[in-house]
């Protein structure tokens, strides 16, 4: 199959209706040299996304343990918040949680906002952790 060649006339007719039906359709490149030459269209590519997978060595080696005033180790994840693991009535539990900072001492106090996994649970998120790792790749911002 060959292909046409075009024209800058073509060129600019392709321009000017790219631009009419909006800025999200690219406008055909043409080479300055011969015009015999095929014009290529610039292809759509994807929008990077802010989202990057790390790899699970580097997750390992950056968690430090810590020990809270109650002698609790717990992990900090950052912006007031720390996982950590517990017993309660027997069963043990990931707890995330947010803390806040209490006016008086300025000491820390779990808040409101938090989930407590069982194991079992737990277990299920991370078998399930790549697959929510490309979703959230996924998602657009």
């Amino acid at each position: 199959m060959k292909r046409k060649s075009v024209t800058a006339a073509d060129a600019d007719a392709v321009a000017k209706t790219s631009a009419k039906q909006g800025s999200r359709n690219k406008k055909a490149k043409v080479e300055d040299g011969d015009q015999d030459e095929p014009v290529a269209a610039s292809p759509t590519a994807k929008k990077p996304t802010k989202y990057t997978a790390k790899a699970k060595d580097q997750e390992v080696s950056s968690a430090q343990i810590q020990i809270s005033s109650d002698n609790e180790k717990f992990i900090d994840l950052g912006k007031n918040k720390r996982a950590t693991v517990r017993s309660f009535k027997g069963t043990t539990y990931v707890d995330i949680r947010e803390f806040y900072a209490e006016k008086g001492s300025g000491e820390l106090k779990p808040g409101k906002k938090g989930i407590s996994l069982a194991v079992d649970q737990w277990e299920e998120l991370i078998r399930v952790a790549d697959t929510l790792d490309e979703l959230i790749a996924g998602v657009e911002k």
